[in-house]
């Protein structure tokens, strides 16, 4: 799955399970607390993400470790880190990279 610089929907699974009402809250109270993340709409387990793109990078390292917290497939946020120019986001040694690009 890709996501054009001009797409702004990022589509994504959700976390399955969650433990209990508060886990789910809290997952959805940290995604729609990151800057970027201007609407998140549900379809069964899988979550459209309306990403305000170019992403900057403080939103995508929250999104980043959100979706490693909640075990979330990564590969979706490939693109995203494409766009960046900080090298942080090209770091072979990062804890979540060979998630987002293995």
């Amino acid at each position: 799955m890709t996501v054009e610089a001009t797409n702004p929907a990022l589509f994504i699974n959700g976390p399955n399970p969650f433990y209990s009402q508060t886990d789910e809250d809290h997952f959805f109270a940290w995604l729609e607390s990151i800057p970027a993340i201007k609407k998140v709409t549900g379809r069964g387990r899988d979550l459209e993400l309306i990403v305000e793109r170019p992403i900057d990078k403080e939103s995508l390292r929250d999104l980043i470790a959100l979706m490693t917290r909640y075990e979330v497939n990564r590969r979706p946020l490939k693109p995203l880190c494409d766009e960046q120019e900080d090298e942080y986001f090209r770091d072979g040694g990062r804890y979540w990279h060979s998630a987002v690009y293995g």
